[in-house]
């Protein structure tokens, strides 16, 4: 049977939407079609080259309609699934004779579909995730962590040059990407002077970069590069949009509005600094671990308006201060020199291949054991930067053998607010995981990644990868290809067990750390489903034992839960 996948029409929902397209696409036997307007198809052929994709009408008027109807029921589909919300392009694809026909319940379309699922609170989950709830209605099981673009040579090859002409730069060498553009509307956009003062700002401290935006955009980014000078470019408008990816991959720190072109940058694997107003970053900050959030604390935030009723800039916007915006650029740039907080080979070894409990259905990924670091793998030492100092909880060793041979990815997952409070460097805290490394190997056991985050808000601001976030699991998941939804979160803090949910897995609280006191005083915080236990011994062989009987994390039953038939 042929599925046709209605893309997004904004670039960034269509990047979060990589993801559940994927998942999409996985089940044997079937033909997927992307259909989209031009830009976003250009960014699923790129992410799901194997594909057929038609693109449809730039214009959505009643002409562009109906021919974008007649070339799809050429199709014959039997299913379609539209990830966009509106009246057209559920009448579209009514038109194009798709018998079954799934989206959210929306601008009284609901006639229309064949299956209208309730659209969650906005902001009540990140948009990736209600886009993969639409595409578990289509069958779709295992879904990538985050969503990913793979590099294209030619375009890298060409991007690399320009930055070479245009800047002077050289592989190796701190790049910063500015992208002051919004298409959704000036509510989102911090001050285009503030931006030209950000500009000026780096250069004066020798830092390279490039503004980047749409064609319609050249003139803002023209003012912003100019105030920089020598060493900056304009390169908004330049080449395709996956030579703007080429571009963004080069960079060493991203800054811009919540916008298509940030989470291009997220896509492509930079560290981002994002500044968030009038939306909730809950909802559509970029995905992965690493990148900064920056906002102000307007009460009337986030409204969700594409023009602000009290003037232009956006007073959510102007309030984000020029000082604090420079600090974070500033400490993503020392991240990156830094090094990758992950810790760990990158690959699927041991990978097995399972149904997933659903015909036809392959999956070539295993379950983890996510852990939390101090408190539940090791003895609790508050700002641990010894290794000397270091110690297993009694019995990790032999949990850890245990959930390897039951065939679990065991990664260490843990906030380290010491490296941004200036407390120790993280080369100390690569020297622990060293040494926690060692100790278990003699031990006959053995961590497939440490994962650390860095930053702490009162320091570095706001990150999408300090527990309770969920950047750490997400970006681990995506790197060693896990299933989250087979995997367990194991800490000793209500924030562990968030980060565990957030992130789709099974939450497991220890009374060993800080356990038993949170136990008692933030009950009221532990997710209901959570397993408790005494120590990360028990709690392992709580889960080989009862693993088929712990329920799912929410969001993760039947497809059809929650829908409007």
């Amino acid at each position: 049977m042929t599925t046709i996948a209605r893309l997004p029409n904004w670039l960034g929902d269509t990047i979060l939407a990589l993801p559940a397209l994927k998942g999409l696409g996985c089940a044997e036997g079937e033909a997927l079609v992307l259909a989209g307007r031009r830009l976003p198809l250009a960014i699923a052929r790129s992410a799901l080259p194997e594909q057929k994709t038609l693109e449809l009408s730039e214009s959505g008027d009643a002409r562009g309609l109906l021919r974008d109807a007649a070339r799809a029921r050429r199709l014959h589909a039997g299913r379609g699934v539209l990830f966009t919300p509106s009246f057209s392009s559920a009448l579209w694809m009514r038109m194009a004779g798709v018998r079954e026909r799934i989206g959210w319940a929306a601008e009284g379309r609901g006639p229309l579909l064949t299956l209208a699922a309730r659209r969650p609170r906005r902001g009540a989950v990140h948009l990736r995730e209600e886009f993969e709830q639409l595409a578990r209605f289509a069958g779709g099981v295992r879904f990538p962590a985050l969503p990913s673009l793979p590099s294209d040579a030619v375009q890298r090859a060409a991007a690399h040059a320009w930055l070479r002409a245009s800047v002077g730069w050289e592989a190796g060498e701190p790049l910063v990407a500015l992208i002051p553009g919004a298409r959704h509307g000036p509510a989102k956009r911090w001050p285009r002077e503030r931006f030209a003062s950000l500009a000026a700002a780096l250069r004066a401290e020798g830092v390279r970069g490039f503004v980047a935006g749409a064609q319609a955009e050249r003139a803002e980014a023209e003012t912003i590069a100019a105030a920089a000078g020598e060493g900056w470019a304009n390169a908004a408008g330049e080449g395709s949009i996956l030579f703007a990816a080429e571009l963004l991959r080069a960079a060493s720190v991203a800054l811009g509005n919540d916008s298509g072109g940030l989470h291009l940058a997220a896509a492509a694997g930079v560290p981002c600094v994002a500044l968030i107003g009038s939306t909730e970053p809950r909802w559509t900050a970029p995905l992965g671990a690493g990148h900064l959030l920056v906002r102000s604390a307007e009460p009337c935030a986030p409204c969700f308006a594409r023009t602000c009723p009290r003037g232009e800039p956006a007073p959510c916007m102007a309030a984000i201060a020029l000082d604090t915006v420079i600090a974070r650029v500033r400490a993503q740039l020392a991240q990156t020199r830094g090094g990758s907080c992950f810790e760990g080979e990158v690959g699927g070894e041991g990978m097995r291949e399972s149904s997933g409990g659903q015909p036809g259905m392959r999956c070539a990924r295993d379950p983890a054991l996510f852990l939390d670091r101090d408190g539940t793998l090791l003895a609790l030492v508050e700002y641990l930067d010894d290794p000397a100092r270091a110690r297993l909880q009694p019995g990790a060793a032999e949990a850890l053998r245990r959930a390897r041979a039951a065939g679990f990815r065991l990664v260490v997952v843990s906030n380290q607010s010491g490296v941004a409070r200036g407390l120790f460097p993280r080369a100390r805290v690569a020297a622990v995981h060293a040494a926690v490394r060692r100790e278990l190997a003699a031990a006959g056991a053995e961590i497939d990644a440490f994962s650390f985050c860095p930053h702490h808000p009162e320091h570095t601001g706001p990150c999408t990868c300090r527990k309770p976030e969920p950047g750490m699991l997400l970006e681990a998941a995506t790197r060693l290809d896990l299933d989250r939804a087979a995997s367990f979160m194991i800490g000793d803090t209500v924030e562990d067990l968030l980060a565990g949910v957030r992130a789709g897995c099974r939450p497991v609280l220890v009374r060993s750390g800080y356990g038993a006191r949170q136990a008692v005083e933030r009950a009221g915080e532990i997710p209901p489903h959570a397993l408790v236990a005494d120590d990360l011994r028990a709690a392992v062989a709580a889960i080989l034992a009862r693993d088929g009987e712990i329920p799912p994390p929410a969001g993760t039953g039947h497809p059809r839960d929650g829908a409007e038939l």
